[in-house]
């Protein structure tokens, strides 16, 4: 064996490269995911807390938050306050809506929802409930209370808000139309009680360019359900539209001569009155208060009567008190009432005479009281009995003027002629005229008649067996008259020369067509033997 053969083989060494092509694909993985991963912390945008009254149909790590159908956010967790009242909601949201999570912005749940308008939500019937967000302006903010109902109004709606005070709320509630001359040009946002408890205040919407129709005369009214009114028209009824039956609603108006005026700026309070009838009756200007004393009784006058002038109203009666006056013995209704001066126009004015309504109706009033004008009770309709002060003159009324007691300017009253004296009237006359049928005299009266009756009976009875022959003579004396005509005539056909003889004729003619004309208009009228011929018409 050679010393070739005997020594160990060695091996030949290679360098080999520092890259394995199999180390590709764990490291494209790795960059993926390190890519991802940088991507989601860079997308990764604010937690944030929402709380609500419950949760149906939220699932943490499923539900999203969106708006307008886009993704924004995802429910983290869901879980229970401390107190079990109410549901706190954490959601990641994503950095590109952090500048929109401000101190406006809204949330609330989308289910499916029946209300008023109609019906919401069916989409998530398959798809689930979400939360929507409202975006908004003003401070950052993270922590927010959602919305038990969605917003009636967007905030990016062109508009104005106005605030209506009421007593009560009545039917009215949130998303309830404003409506403009039957139009609905607005809602009812929400409403709230006003500092003192006392009254409601309501946050109403009225969109563009409808908000230019709001200007200080204007007058809303609540116009919910159906309205029933009795005055001196009688019983009347305003339904209406369905959805403010359901709903209730707002109507408001605005005198023509106030849209040339600048309009009302967001934010103006306005008074919600009950009806429409009261919305337009109150005044809109400074006011005439008087007092009226009325002795008897006054019924149920009371606030909001109406004060007529010569049958127009042009106030309301603002209280109505039953007193007795110890000095004169004596029991009174006192009336105080207002009189608007802008009901009574005032046209062909004198020279020098006062121009601020007040002042010139004042004036005005007490010249009519000095001429007569008084101020009695009046029943305005029949059928309900409703009562009004009534401003009329009088004829013949003493001298009274206005005079100014306890601080009052104090109207002179008379006596009504209600309609309690026409009634005593007609039961007067009534009276006499049972008397009168029910005395002796009216028996005796009938009693004559009857017997005249029956006489006159008698007589046709007994002249009428007479008519018969009579008119049986009459005829056949005609008949007769005939006869000797023909026998005239026929001596006249033999030559007869006599002068007499034509004119004989003549007379025999004319006399038998008397007799059989008067035969035959007795036996038509045999009454006429009694009481004449009647005249003939012409």
């Amino acid at each position: 064996m050679s010393e070739l053969e005997g020594s160990p083989p060695n091996a030949r060494l290679r360098p080999r490269g520092w890259f394995a092509w199999v180390w590709i694909v764990p490291v494209t993985a790795a960059a993926i995911v390190v890519w991802l991963a940088i991507r989601t912390l860079v997308d990764r945008g604010p937690l944030i807390t929402i709380t609500f009254s419950e949760a149906e149909g939220l699932q943490a790590g499923e539900t999203k938050v969106r708006h307008k159908d886009v993704d924004l956010g995802t429910v983290e967790s869901v879980h229970l306050t401390p107190d079990l009242s109410h549901v706190v909601v954490k959601a990641r949201m994503r950095r590109s809506v952090a500048a929109h999570l401000t101190a406006d912005t809204r949330f609330w749940i989308v289910r499916p929802r029946v209300s008023i308008g109609g019906i919401s939500g069916l989409s998530t019937i398959v798809s689930g409930s979400y939360i929507e967000m409202l975006p908004g302006t003003g401070e950052p903010q993270r922590e927010f209370v959602g919305l038990e109902e969605p917003p009636t109004l967007r905030p990016d709606t062109p508009g104005r808000s106005f605030t209506l005070r009421a007593p009560d709320l009545g039917s009215l509630d949130a998303g309830s139309p404003i409506s403009y001359r039957g139009i609905q040009v607005g809602e009812i946002e929400g409403y709230a009680l006003d500092a003192s408890h006392r009254q409601v205040e309501l946050y109403g919407f009225i969109r563009a360019p409808y908000e230019k129709l709001v200007h200080p005369e204007t007058r809303f009214w609540n116009s919910g359900g159906v309205d029933v009114s009795i005055g001196a028209q009688g019983v009347r009824f305003r339904a209406s539209t369905w959805q403010e039956l359901l709903s209730g609603g707002v109507s408001f108006d605005t005198p023509d001569g106030a849209l040339a005026q600048p309009a009302s700026q967001a934010g103006s309070v306005f008074q919600l009155y009950a009806n429409q009838d009261d919305a337009q009756h109150d005044p809109r200007n400074h006011t005439l208060t008087y007092r009226v004393e009325f002795f008897g009784a006054a019924g149920d006058v009371g606030p909001g009567t109406a004060v007529q002038l010569l049958g127009a109203q042009v106030g309301q009666v603002t209280e109505s008190r039953l007193q007795y006056d110890d000095a004169r013995q004596l029991l009174l209704t006192r009336v105080t009432l207002e009189i608007d001066p802008s009901r009574i126009e005032i046209v062909r004015a004198r020279a020098g005479a006062a121009t601020d309504p007040a002042t010139a109706i004042s004036t005005r009033l007490q010249k009519l009281v000095e001429r007569g004008l008084r101020a009695k009770l009046a029943t305005a309709n029949l059928l309900t009995g409703l009562k009004v002060v009534s401003l009329e003159m009088v004829h013949g009324a003493a001298r009274a003027r206005i005079e100014r007691i306890d601080g009052y300017a104090q109207l002179p009253s008379t006596d009504s002629n209600d309609i309690a004296d026409i009634l005593a009237n007609a039961k007067s006359v009534l009276h006499h005229i049972d008397a009168a049928t029910a005395g002796p005299a009216l028996g005796h009266a009938i009693e004559q008649l009857d017997s005249t009756l029956t006489h006159l009976d008698q007589l046709t009875s007994n002249i009428e067996p007479q008519l018969q022959p009579l008119l049986a003579s009459l005829r056949e004396a005609a008949d007769q008259a005939q006869r000797t005509l023909r026998t005239a005539d026929s001596m006249l056909g033999n030559g007869s020369s006599s002068t007499d003889l034509p004119r004989l004729m003549r007379e025999l003619t004319d006399t038998a067509r008397s007799l059989r004309a008067l035969a035959d208009y007795l036996d038509r009228h045999p009454e006429a033997l009694i009481r004449g011929r009647r005249a003939d018409p012409p």
